[in-house]
């Protein structure tokens, strides 16, 4: 597995430094009012309010994203996509009416595909959930937050049938601005991978063992802050 380094990601502390005292919003991507037919170059303030978005690659560097897709898939290049349930191809929703779908990927360069939000961290988090599912719910594929600059160990602790819930431990990081960044890296072998997101939420809770997969308790003190959708397709795309 290639480490988040290899893919020279910026971290975009300043995307939304004007709503960061208000904390993170939009985190289950829930604020997208798109729908209809399949969209291309929609604007990501329409799609994924209060996000940002951007692919890295080591060599290439890093391309901000203005614009993505709605309810299109990847053949092959990095992307990011907001789907609902009209998306098909067995795919839905894992929370809502809206998911985001990141695409590791490309052509002749490998990108990784991310999203990322300024915001204040709640006083009383310990521990940052994050939903995901792939092509196939047994297998997600490698990927990587960070929260402030530093890396988010990120372990599974709940699995239901159709995603599983990651959570990682963010105390040192409570009560602070910080720039949150969800990365999905381009697949070894066939491209590209595919991550599902939603449902992002801080708990008060601490993060359980990585032994321990369940979390029963946990949902009962969700400190659920929810967010926006993103889409893109085959190839780099636009920016």
């Amino acid at each position: 597995m290639k480490s988040i380094n290899e893919y020279s990601v910026v971290l975009l502390v300043g995307l939304c430094q004007s709503a960061a005292a208000q904390g993170f919003s939009n985190l289950g991507f829930e604020s997208t009012t798109l729908s209809g037919p399949p969209q291309v170059g929609v604007p990501i303030g329409t799609a994924m309010p209060g996000w940002g978005a951007f692919f890295s690659n080591a060599s290439a560097g890093t391309t901000m994203v203005t614009r993505v897709w709605y309810d299109t898939l990847s053949l092959g290049g990095n992307a990011i996509s907001v789907m609902d349930a009209n998306i098909g191809y067995s795919l839905t929703p894992i929370q809502g009416s809206y998911s985001v779908l990141l695409f590791g990927g490309g052509n002749t360069v490998l990108y990784s595909a991310a999203i990322s939000q300024t915001g204040l961290v709640p006083s009383s988090a310990r521990t940052i959930l994050v939903d995901v599912s792939s092509w196939t719910p047994d297998a997600i594929p490698p990927f990587f937050v960070t929260l402030g600059g530093q890396s988010i160990d990120m372990v599974p602790v709940e699995k239901f049938a159709t995603y599983t819930r990651y959570g990682g431990d963010i105390t040192p990081f409570a009560g602070q601005v910080a720039g949150l960044n969800i990365i999905e890296p381009p697949a070894v072998g066939v491209q590209p991978s595919l991550l599902e997101l939603d449902n992002i939420m801080f708990s008060s809770e601490a993060i359980p063992e990585p032994s321990v997969f369940g979390l029963s308790a946990l949902g009962a003190v969700l400190l659920a802050w929810r967010g926006s959708r993103c889409l893109y397709r085959f190839g780099p795309g636009p920016t």
